[in-house]
């Protein structure tokens, strides 16, 4: 196998299990690795357009879409019209969305350091560094 075919191979396999841990972590504070994304973008700008957080949590419009459906039905979020544009659909973080993410962050947080121990700082802003690029290249 090539050098680019087995990196690719490894990236996948290595994302895959990520997400899968990752996933399990969340479930345990009631939430999805998708949803928790969305929680910690409107914890930075509370109240962001959809077409906004479907680039922020790298998910399509039409899985964003379902994703803040099941969202606004637990109550996390509600959608609201833009005041100045009416075609434009926020999000906002509801006071249970809020509670929720106050719950979740820092075990989180906590999970990804211990995942990430392998790692000093300089190999993790190198590592960042290279995935950066990668995502830029990609486009």
């Amino acid at each position: 196998m090539d050098k680019q075919m087995a990196t690719w191979s490894l990236f996948r396999k290595t994302f895959a299990k990520l997400q899968r841990v990752a996933e399990d972590d969340l479930r345990k504070h009631g939430t999805t690795p998708s949803q928790f994304s969305i929680l910690w973008n409107l914890s930075v700008e509370e109240s962001t357009p959809m077409s906004e957080l479907s680039k922020q949590s790298a998910c399509v419009n039409s899985n964003i879409t379902s994703i803040i459906g099941r969202m606004e039905e637990r109550g996390l979020v509600k959608r609201v019209q833009d005041k100045n544009d009416r075609r434009v659909v926020r999000v906002d973080l509801t006071q249970d969305g809020k509670e929720l993410y106050n719950k979740t962050v820092l075990p989180h947080k906590q999970f990804l350091s211990t995942m990430l121990e392998c790692y000093n700082e300089d190999e993790l802003a190198e590592f960042n560094k290279l995935l950066d690029k990668i995502y830029d290249h990609v486009g």
